[in-house]
């Protein structure tokens, strides 16, 4: 653990507990200053850091969340990038991503959504180096809610929030500029879906934005043909290798069909081919920085001919 000095010195005069610590570092190194300066205001209510604990620390995330939303929310809907809410973590919160708007949703999303279900409004965004996993070089595709509240309910909502808050869900992937390689290996969304108590208060938002998968899959599809990049898709019955689940939690077979038949359907109304991977291209990945520790592994072994789609 390796705050900077400046910080490391208040905790230390200030006798914070080596518990709390560890959990605001954990926090820092993904959301960065922010966090401390929530923690500053919690402290101040309390009128003392020294005895907060761990579970003084459970609101910082949401209240990072909703101060992060309201100051670039108007920014996104102006046409302004900003910094990213989730950091890379190799630089241990000190560094940024970016979270860029593309803008509205792009004019084909409608031919290939049902015409009794609506084309969610909102802002288009990509972020880079943006993903709550830290790690490099993802790139990262949300609708963010129109309305400024709207997105702060969302982002709020129970959920993995794995990328930008304020988007129901979203499309990931890895990008390989030097390469010119791209790799999508996440279709997911950061909401729950509404049921019973859980997130019932999102839950009119929830249904607006349920075709989120489609319109995040055809922005990154026609952003990275756009980029001329060799795109690659993760297949259905390799998100568990790719993911590395949790034994006791594996991938269902609905979670398979439903990746498999978005990525078949978006592909598909775009003019897109899907072809498994060749040995070709097999190389290329693996000589690729887009696949994690458990795709390279898995493609290593027993090929990339039924893990990943080319798209072209």
């Amino acid at each position: 653990m390796s705050f900077p000095d400046h910080i490391a010195r208040v905790f230390e005069a200030f006798g914070v507990r080596a518990d709390t610590k560890d959990v605001l570092y954990d926090l820092y190194v993904s959301m960065g200053d922010e966090v401390l300066e929530v923690f500053g205001d919690i402290a101040e209510s309390a009128g003392s850091p020294a005895g907060l604990g761990p579970e003084d620390c459970a609101p910082i995330r949401a209240r990072v969340v909703e101060r992060y939303l309201r100051r670039n929310h108007p920014r996104w809907a102006a046409g302004i990038p900003t910094p990213s809410l989730y950091h890379p973590r190799a630089f241990e919160g000190r560094v940024s991503g970016a979270a860029i708007p593309l803008g509205d949703v792009q004019p084909e999303t409608a031919g290939l959504i049902e015409d009794d279900q609506p084309v969610p409004d909102g802002i288009l965004m990509q972020g880079r180096n943006a993903h709550f996993g830290g790690r490099q070089e993802t790139i990262s595709f949300d609708l963010v809610a129109a309305e400024l509240d709207d997105a702060v309910a969302i982002g709020l909502a129970e959920g993995q929030q794995h990328t930008l808050p304020g988007s129901v869900g979203e499309t990931s992937g890895t990008l390989d500029a030097v390469n010119g390689v791209a790799l999508i290996w996440e279709i997911q969304p950061n909401v729950y879906k509404p049921s019973g108590e859980r997130n019932r208060d999102v839950a009119r938002l929830y249904r607006r934005h349920r075709n989120w998968h489609i319109v995040t899959l055809v922005a990154a599809l026609q952003w990275l043909r756009n980029h001329e990049l060799n795109a690659y898709v993760v297949r259905g019955e390799a998100l568990a290798a790719t993911h590395e689940v949790n034994p006791e939690k594996p991938v269902s077979e609905t979670i398979v069909a439903l990746h498999n038949r978005t990525v078949e359907h978006v592909a598909r109304g775009l003019g897109l081919a899907l072809t498994p991977a060749t040995r070709d291209d097999e190389v290329v990945l693996l000589n690729a920085s887009v696949m994690n520790t458990g795709l390279h592994k898995h493609v290593t072994l027993f090929g990339a001919g039924d893990a990943i789609w080319r798209v072209g």
